[in-house]
């Protein structure tokens, strides 16, 4: 659906299914998902027409309301004409086609969606890209609400959602070029704790790094906050910390002139996967899993050009 109409195709097949079965927990069963889930997207759904389409009962299940009778039967049209023109499309058509919803972790949009975006066009000409880039948290509800069919995320923020991994990173550490660290050869994560952690002010991702320190046997240093990668940059080129990273830029230098260096870590563990991921039950359709080929192609060239760099 558009997002004019303010609610979705999965919000109407959640309240549909829920309907026929008269009970939340069965209806996320059946759907491969969580039952919170499936009322939180009925719920909105509730919010987003104005009517209430359920009675709820704590032991029974959930009756449908006069408003929520009226609304079944135009969903099960909708949802049966939404798979007809899908088949058509099918049939008509060979090649990938049509509109592709995606979700882009913010910090990860820099390195990969430019060249993503240049080369779905140039490989699947009638494939058009729809982006969000968001927090870890939004890009989860965008999925849950259907805003999103798939989203590219690491492994550690993929929460309940099912995650295809396309390539494994490990972390390194950001410093100043003037730090001496690491001109030798790698450094144990305790050795970077004298100063303070510049990170994103995303809170999943701080607790990421958290958990790194701590397996490493190191409280976590200071943190600060910045909700600019370009300004996380700068702050390390000027000495206010260290930052931990899993992508590489192909420049070293930030937009005030200062100087970067890239300081490997010895670990075992400081690693994770890149990829995308779809709501569970839910499979890559051709325009998906188009999408994911290419995705790959791009980490695997930017990953060849940036270690270089």
């Amino acid at each position: 659906m558009t997002d004019q109409l303010g609610f979705s195709l999965a919000q109407l097949r959640y309240f549909v299914v829920s309907a026929e079965l008269g009970k939340i927990s069965e209806a996320a069963e059946k759907l491969c998902t969580t039952q919170s889930t499936v009322s939180s997207a009925v719920m909105r759904l509730e919010r987003q027409l104005g009517v209430q389409l359920f009675l709820r009962h704590r032991s029974r299940g959930v009756t449908l309301t006069p408003s929520g009778r009226r609304l079944l039967r135009e969903a099960r049209a909708l949802l049966t004409q939404a798979q007809n023109i899908k088949n058509q499309g099918d049939a008509l058509v060979s090649d990938t086609a049509g509109r592709l919803n995606v979700g882009f972790f913010a910090p990860i949009a820099p390195f990969l969606l430019p060249m993503t975006h240049r080369m779905t066009r140039k490989r699947h000409v009638r494939l058009q890209l729809n982006v969000h880039e968001a927090s870890a948290d939004q890009l989860l509800e965008h999925l849950r609400d259907g805003r999103c069919e798939l989203i590219v995320t690491y492994d550690f923020l993929a929460g309940g959602s099912r995650f295809h991994p396309l390539v494994d990173l490990p972390v390194h550490a950001l410093v100043a070029e003037s730090d001496p660290r690491g001109r030798d050869g790698p450094v144990a994560l305790g050795e970077l704790v004298m100063q303070p952690l510049v990170t994103l002010d995303s809170p999943p991702l701080i607790r990421h790094f958290e958990k790194l320190y701590a397996d490493a046997g190191v409280a976590t240093p200071q943190v600060i906050r910045t909700s600019s990668l370009e300004t996380l940059r700068g702050l390390v080129a000027a000495g206010s910390g260290v930052a931990l990273m899993y992508q590489r830029a192909s420049s070293m230098t930030t937009l005030d002139g200062g100087r970067l260096r890239a300081v490997e870590i010895v670990s075992d563990r400081a690693s994770a996967s890149l990829g995308v991921a779809v709501m569970p039950g839910l499979g890559l359709d051709s325009r998906g899993a188009a999408f994911r080929e290419v995705l790959r192609s791009v980490i695997s060239h930017h990953h060849r050009t940036s270690s270089r760099a």
